[in-house]
């Protein structure tokens, strides 16, 4: 009876031993093998700082910083204990070649987690099969030509609306509303805009046959900008709409050019870039009145999400974000989503968080996200601005188009120059 009841005990004993030495090899185990808690996740932004558009990527340069400022402000990524994203920015001064040495060095250098760039087409074009190469996941930022996410690459990922939606929707809105009988497409020779000139023109071909293009012409924006012989083409050409590519220092060339040499066009169309920047209007002033503007989105959005951000710009620059600076607050919302699902800081875990993103239509800066199978996002789409004035009589970008998002209605034709610039 004794004996039994010792044993018990002892089994007893031996048990509640064996637990505690389980226990504690457990503990040891993690606690001397678990890596060093995760303090930070390094993040390549490439722009143009310097060089021929930086003064126009200013904006979204901008955006960036406030947008790492104000994350890790709220503290960081929570699924890592609060990391702090820390941004290693690179200066590709809008050149595709520097554009690739600096990405080479941020991921093979400062061991970046993800590349968040380039701003320009042909930076992005350029470095996309670099990121491509060491599995380092690229974040476009506001970069626009289509055949960025046209080359098969699975590590490219672009939340912002691309050429051919984006032309589709201005297109639609020319032959709709503007209804010209001919057309005019002039724009600058890189990347981005001779893939505009492309991809409008194959769509009026496909859409619009019955509308005559009368010009389409590149032109060099290297300095010093001298457009005079294109304007008069253009004053020849007589077009009821021209369509722009243009960059600001083109943009503002091309505008006095026209006003200078008398080459009056019923209506101006641009596609975003150049003519959505404030110094656009401080420059060419009324001249600018009644000009249409495509772009991304603009700062009279009415979804919450996107005025959180633009009132968050412009307590902090004093300005209104461009359409481009919008579109990087969307860029910059799937790139910190998808390091917080990842919770690492390891390249192929974000790809894969990159991959499955679902940002709902409420939790969207400018619309839902969820990429196809190039890496664009399904849910993107742009839209029309047009320059008119506001209460105070001062020159404004204002949502034209869509029509559901639309808060003025359209002035066509565009004032003769002298009515322009004698309106009060």
């Amino acid at each position: 009876m004794n004996r039994r009841a010792i044993t018990k005990i002892q089994a007893l004993v031996i048990v509640v031993v064996v637990l505690i030495a389980a226990i504690a090899a457990a503990f040891w185990y993690m606690t001397s093998t678990q890596k060093p808690g995760v303090t930070e996740v390094k993040v390549g932004v490439v722009m143009p700082l310097s060089g021929p558009v930086a003064e126009y990527a200013l904006h979204c340069r901008r955006m960036v910083e406030m947008l790492f400022e104000d994350y890790n402000a709220k503290g960081g990524v929570k699924s890592l204990g609060g990391a702090k994203l820390v941004p290693v920015w690179a200066d590709d001064k809008g050149d595709p070649s520097t554009a690739v040495s600096e990405v080479e060095r941020l991921i093979t250098v400062e061991k970046v987690s993800v590349i968040f760039g380039a701003f320009t087409s042909g930076s992005t074009l350029a470095i996309a099969p670099i990121c491509e190469k060491y599995g380092v996941p690229l974040v476009v930022m506001t970069a626009f030509s289509e055949k960025i996410t046209r080359q098969g690459y699975k590590y490219v990922f672009r939340s912002h609306v691309t050429t051919t939606p984006y032309i589709n929707s201005m297109m639609e809105f020319i032959i709709k509303k503007l209804k010209p009988k001919t057309i005019a497409h002039v724009y600058e020779d890189s990347v981005w805009g001779s893939t505009n000139a492309e991809i409008t023109k194959a769509w009026l071909e496909k859409n619009a046959p019955n509308v005559k293009i009368v010009l389409w012409e590149g032109y060099s924006r290297k300095p010093p900008i001298d457009l005079t012989a294109l304007v008069l083409k253009i004053k020849e050409a007589k077009p009821d709409v021209i369509i722009c590519s243009s960059y600001l220092q083109d943009a503002i060339v091309l505008m006095k050019t026209m006003y200078e040499l008398d080459c009056y066009v019923p209506n101006m169309v641009a596609i975003g870039a150049g003519f959505t920047d404030p110094k656009f209007i401080q420059e060419v002033g009324k001249l600018a009145l009644g000009v249409f503007v495509a772009c991304y989105s603009n700062y009279d959005n009415p979804r919450s999400n996107a005025q959180q951000v633009i009132k968050a710009f412009y307590d902090k620059y004093g300005y209104w974000p461009t359409g481009d600076a919008l579109a990087t607050a969307q860029d910059f919302q799937v790139l910190v989503d998808a390091i917080e699902r990842a919770a690492s800081t390891d390249p192929k875990d974000i790809y894969e968080a990159l991959k499955n993103t679902n940002i709902s239509e409420e939790e969207g800066v400018l619309y839902p996200v969820k990429f196809d199978e190039n890496g664009d996002n399904v849910y993107a789409f742009s839209y029309v601005t047009q320059i008119q004035k506001n209460e105070k009589g001062e020159l404004e970008w204002f949502t034209v188009w869509p029509e559901d998002y639309a808060t003025h209605t359209i002035i066509s034709p565009l004032l003769p120059y002298e009515d322009r610039l004698k309106d009060p």
